[in-house]
């Protein structure tokens, strides 16, 4: 948990089994290290916002690919939220919600992220949602968790069309329409990782479907 507030890293510790750092530096330094199953990350800390945290934690050779779920207390209007989820985060939640429901978004979330899943392979394309990579010809591909994700359940269709709602329920377990915006953004990114857009085709006012090239 990357959280200033006392009261509130307290009363987290006493329903899970946390590691509490109190600024986004140590946050990143614990979860790189420590690759906890859930990172809960504050939105506004002393040295840092919840979106540079995010950045570092999905960029570069020290990415890493676990959760992350953003609580805040004033920063959760839809642009907030969407802000966050296309820089990688898994949930969004506001502070003061109902312990229960704060315990089972921590649940789902981590979950979602801990599938069972086994890796899909399209021609020389493999997709290995539970390592988190994706191999073209044999050639590892840096790809974020979300479009990585997308990729896969594409991939699974194998040619099959999936709509934006489904993409949204499966990859980032909402139905808000206000965030398929994020799918667009999450498709666009796994094209360019990939090199060919047509890997990906879009299905016009629907959604996406997936194409094996080779």
């Amino acid at each position: 948990m990357v959280e200033d507030d006392p009261e509130l890293a307290q009363l987290s510790m006493r329903v899970l089994e946390v590691l509490v750092a109190g600024t986004g530096a140590e946050g990143i330094r614990l979860t790189q290290e420590e690759l906890p199953d859930l990172t809960i990350l504050d939105f506004e800390l002393p040295d840092m916002d919840a979106i540079e945290v995010l950045d570092q934690l999905r960029n570069g050779g020290n990415r890493t690919p676990n959760p992350v779920l953003i609580l805040t207390g004033a920063r959760h209007g839809a642009s907030d939220q969407v802000r966050g989820l296309e820089h990688g985060a898994s949930d969004y939640l506001a502070k003061g919600v109902d312990r229960a429901v704060f315990l089972a978004r921590v649940q789902a979330t981590i979950r979602t992220n801990r599938t069972d899943d086994a890796a899909v392979r399209q021609g020389q394309l493999l997709v290995d949602p539970r390592r988190g990579t994706v191999t073209l010809h044999g050639v590892p591909i840096h790809m974020d968790r979300k479009p990585l994700l997308v990729l896969y359940q594409l991939a699974k269709r194998d040619g099959g069309m999936m709509t934006r709602e489904e993409l949204l329920r499966t990859v980032w377990s909402t139905d808000y329409e206000g965030f398929e915006r994020s799918v667009d953004q999450a498709v666009y990114s796994a094209r360019k990782a990939l090199g060919d857009h047509r890997w990906i085709q879009t299905v016009s006012g629907y959604g996406y479907r997936f194409r094996r090239l080779g």
